[in-house]
């Protein structure tokens, strides 16, 4: 069940505010250490293994996980998208839970843009030194390995645009709506009025056990240590 109190509700479960912070960090330093090469290059490699691990938790976190973890919840289609737009232009504001359908949608592109890049990057390899390589490009031909790696190196630049948008479209709702999507995400809770209307019930929330969570990582950890060692 949602906990409130007075004025706020709890949305976020801790599974996903880590995963969301865990993420920024790492996308952050796989871009910085792939820039910078050299020996950075094996932070580069961890990083990505790392990155790999959160998205195969998030995916199944997304079916197994907490009410708003759910994107049973959150992936809407069209009619409900725009509808959100009527109300994010409008003189009142949206009010969800969790990820409004815009929001909802962003997320899966994020998810699994990042996950395109992330696999290419398992492919990849220095083709003029031979020196780096991803762990799984010795499994395929030299013109694949040629054709993961300009991927890789191309799709940062498309990652980088996204991100730049998701951040964006938070500072916009902060500023237009004032409704802060960043602090929601820190400590997990949202103000009443921007999830109901003024007199309507809270929404009964489920969250899943931080136990499951724990299980769920491991299990995803392993998955990415059997594909890298497979490579190897």
């Amino acid at each position: 069940m949602a906990t409130k109190n007075d004025s706020r509700i709890r949305v976020w479960d801790l599974p996903v505010r880590l995963f969301h912070w865990a993420l920024v960090i790492l996308i952050a330093t796989s871009y910085f250490s792939g820039r910078t090469g050299g020996d950075w290059m094996k932070l580069h490699f961890w990083s990505g293994y790392a990155i790999l691990t959160l998205l195969l938790f998030r995916i199944a976190w997304g079916f197994v996980g907490s009410t708003t973890a759910r994107f049973s919840d959150f992936v809407k289609g069209p009619a409900a998208a725009f509808r959100h737009i009527a109300e994010l232009v409008g003189a009142d504001r949206p009010r969800e839970a969790g990820h409004n359908p815009l929001g909802g949608a962003m997320v899966v592109v994020l998810i699994f843009a990042v996950l395109a890049q992330v696999v290419a990057g398992l492919f990849s390899a220095d083709t003029d030194t031979g020196v780096v390589t991803g762990p799984l490009s010795r499994l395929i031909a030299d013109k694949w390995i040629e054709r993961a790696t300009a991927f890789h190196t191309f799709w940062v630049n498309v990652l980088l645009v996204l991100v730049g948008l998701h951040v964006l479209a938070a500072i916009v709702y902060l500023v237009w709506k004032r409704q802060n999507l960043i602090g929601a995400m820190i400590h997990g809770h949202k103000p009443i009025d921007d999830v109901v209307r003024p007199g309507q019930a809270a929404p009964s929330l489920r969250f899943a056990s931080g136990r499951l969570a724990l299980s769920l990582l491991i299990a995803c950890a392993a998955i990415v240590y059997f594909i890298v060692r497979w490579g190897g």
